[in-house]
């Protein structure tokens, strides 16, 4: 996939693509219909496949205290965009000067007169311009007067449960990542590096990785089957995932720990992915350490046995 950072570095060769437009944070189901319909012009017309998206996420720029934490970083997103088979992705800078084009200024100067695209496709509740200002009535007007043709495409649902971005992510966080797997059409992940923690896994017999996340939205506390995937690495390993504070030990620090099931590796320092596959349980406290050594045991043993019977690969 070809990334343009900037519409104004649009090249020549590739106008008359299929644009989807979106924040497409997550690149769920819905993000997935809309690229679908792309794909399906991309295909009839032997056109190029393109998404329009900004960076950072607009209402970091209009208003920081309201911004949503993002399932998925920038670079997380692009891949994802890759692995549908898009062609081409736009990342526009969001600027406050930007945000002051109107909805007409914003159709003609920045998608007709630098993208020039042959299709746009956009979601039910897409908006764009000044205040908001346009709609996606708008937007087939606008489509219709300059000839380019506008699909909408209506909200999707994942049984009776809207697939959105706002949905998953309050999914997440609660700790609801299986039903958030439903929605995003794979399993919920985070990426960080390796730091080091306080060395406690090895004397519990399970020794870990401490992940620090560049993720904003992580899993409620809690303990959890997740799939580890080393950067670098072949596949993505079997896990057991710990969030929380350890409420065992009162000085405890926020952590997330990730023991690879039967693997013994050097990890400090690597960028490790964690898919989260399912709940265990919650963050418990402990009387004594033993107690503690016994339940990390069970954990262990429950995710192997989860593991083994589904023969899971992310």
């Amino acid at each position: 996939m070809r990334i343009i950072e900037g519409s104004e570095n649009f090249p020549e060769e590739a106008k008359g693509a299929a644009l989807a437009l979106g924040n497409f944070d997550g690149v769920h189901l819905g993000h997935k219909a809309l690229i679908a319909k792309i794909e399906e012009t991309k295909r009839t017309d032997r056109a190029r496949s393109a998404v329009y998206t900004f960076e950072p996420h607009p209402v970091k720029i209009l208003s920081p205290s309201q911004c949503p934490r993002l399932l998925t970083t920038l670079e997380q997103k692009l891949e994802l965009l890759e692995d549908c088979g898009v062609d081409i992705a736009v990342v526009e800078p969001f600027t406050a000067d930007l945000a002051k084009l109107t909805a007409e200024r914003f159709f003609e100067e920045i998608l007709l007169g630098r993208v020039a695209p042959r299709a746009i496709v956009a979601g039910y509740d897409f908006t764009f311009g000044l205040h908001r200002e346009g709609t996606i009535e708008t937007l087939e007007e606008m489509g219709r007067t300059c000839g380019v043709d506008v699909t909408i495409v209506p909200a999707v649902f994942a049984g009776e449960t809207l697939v959105s971005s706002t949905v998953i992510r309050m999914m997440v966080a609660e700790g609801d990542i299986e039903g958030a797997a439903q929605l995003l059409g794979r399993n919920y992940s985070i990426a960080g590096k390796v730091v080091p923690g306080r060395g406690l896994g090895t004397s519990l017999s399970a020794r870990t990785a401490n992940i620090e996340p560049i993720n904003e939205i992580i899993p409620n506390d809690g303990v959890y089957v997740t799939l580890a995937q080393v950067e670098g690495g072949a596949d993505p390993m079997p896990s057991v995932t710990s969030i929380g504070d350890n409420p065992t030990f009162p000085d405890a620090r926020f952590s997330i720990e990730t023991h690879i099931l039967d693997e013994e590796m050097e990890l400090l320092g690597r960028k490790m992915t964690i898919h989260f596959i399912a709940f265990m349980r919650e963050t418990l406290r402990f009387a004594t350490i033993e107690e503690l050594k016994a339940q990390i045991g069970r954990d262990v043993e429950g995710a192997r046995e989860y593991h083994s019977k589904a023969g899971i690969r992310d």
